[in-house]
């Protein structure tokens, strides 16, 4: 009889066991990982509270065998305290993910840590409330979690964040369920079950962190390879896929839309007078100002197209409201200085204009037309904007702009 009652009692503890090794494993590992990811990976410094969320949790499970059974308080008031803790890093490193520091709310970030604070001081108080406060605590924090997640303006990530956002959610129903068990029954076997269950979910939640790691890798590093590295404007490859999308969403809403070719006049000459340093920081200084333009202007593309030569894409602007913009960025591209032994060095452009026009789908031919422009401007002395009308195409034949274009400098 004694050696019958003793197995499912030495299965129970095994199972205990078990479950215990996994998740302290896991997180520790995960810890660790999490924490060597944003070591190796600077941009993903919101891994740090998550890394320090898992290794909270590993601790709370290696001191859960120090109260469990006893009557000891203390033990059990430290562990409930590192969960809240744990629970409040994970909001806060994805957090830091979804929101730009410098947009983050100080005071909503405070306010989160102070109520949480508040719900674990009243268990802590009172020895009898620390499980419970702890549960309604995680609840509620998870909930807000969820939610962040569940809303968070990042397209690219939707899937990984929502798909954590349900985890974090089906965790708070556990502790939910938990919470009147831990006050009535708190030795059932159903209260059991559900503490395991939550330690196997909170488990599962690390791997989500890494999926989305890996998810937000990938978006930047699709990003980087649209980006010129020189200036951070947009490549010739991203500037051909967002014309291409670009013009046919106009051609369906006729829309007009318009090209700014734009080229710095004699940089050639610039390069071999002050050194190719110089030339990057030139071209660092016009790439700056382009974007600057762009991000203050509404539907429009900037893009480094090779060399010193720079294009802007305009959706849905008319013919005049491109020439007003060129004219500004000709005026502004004079007035940059670049700094050369002590001395100050300027530069200017020359820009061409080009609109699309009726039944043209794709941004060839504008492009072209938007090149011819800008040999004109050139041609008539340079740091000026021209528009490509019929008559300036017609006044040159086909080997004349290709020799022009091939000149060009």
């Amino acid at each position: 009889m004694g050696e019958t009652s003793g197995i499912p009692g030495l299965l129970s503890m095994l199972k205990l066991h078990t479950v215990y090794v996994i998740t302290l494993v896991s997180q520790t590992t995960s810890a660790l990982v999490l924490l060597l990811l944003s070591w190796v990976d600077r941009r993903s410094r919101w891994l740090v509270p998550l890394a320090a969320s898992c290794g909270l949790h590993a601790a709370a499970i290696y001191l859960m065998p120090l109260w469990r059974g006893t009557g000891r308080w203390l033990p059990q008031a430290i562990s409930a305290a590192l969960l809240v803790a744990m629970l409040y890093l994970i909001h806060m490193g994805l957090q830091r993910l979804i929101w730009p520091l410098k947009r983050r709310s100080a005071k909503v970030e405070a306010g989160s840590g102070g109520l949480m604070a508040l719900l674990f001081a009243l268990g802590f108080l009172r020895s009898l409330w620390c499980t419970e406060a702890t549960c309604l605590a995680g609840a509620l924090l998870l909930a807000r979690t969820s939610w962040m997640l569940w809303t968070a303006p990042k397209p690219a990530l939707r899937g990984p964040l929502r798909g954590t956002a349900l985890l974090l959610l089906a965790i708070s129903a556990h502790f939910l369920v938990r919470l009147p068990l831990e006050l009535t029954q708190p030795a059932s076997a159903v209260l059991l079950a559900l503490r395991e269950s939550t330690m196997l979910l909170v488990t599962l939640m690390a791997f989500s962190f890494l999926a989305i790691y890996a998810t937000e890798s990938r978006r930047r590093l699709h990003e980087e390879s649209r980006l010129d590295l020189l200036t951070g404007l947009f490549n010739r490859r991203a500037m051909e896929e967002n014309a291409a999308q670009q013009l046919l969403v106009a051609a369906r809403n006729r829309w007009p839309c318009a090209l700014l070719m734009i080229d710095l006049d004699h940089f050639k000459e610039l390069n071999d007078t002050w050194g190719h340093d110089l030339g990057d920081r030139a071209l660092m200084a016009a790439g700056g100002l382009l974007r600057r333009t762009a991000q203050e202007t509404r539907q429009c593309d900037a893009a480094r197209m090779g060399g010193e030569e720079f294009a802007m894409l305009l959706a849905d602007w008319s013919v005049d409201a491109a020439y007003a913009l060129a004219e500004r960025l000709v005026s502004e591209m004079a007035a940059l200085r670049v700094g050369a032994g002590g001395a100050e060095v300027g530069f200017t452009a020359s820009v061409g204009v080009s609109v699309l026009q009726a039944g043209e789908t794709i941004w060839t031919n504008m492009l072209r037309r938007a090149d011819v422009a800008m040999y004109r401007a050139k041609e008539e002395g340079r740091n000026r904007v021209v528009v490509c009308s019929e008559a300036l195409l017609t006044s040159l034949d086909e080997a004349t702009v290709t020799a022009s274009l091939a000149r060009r400098g």
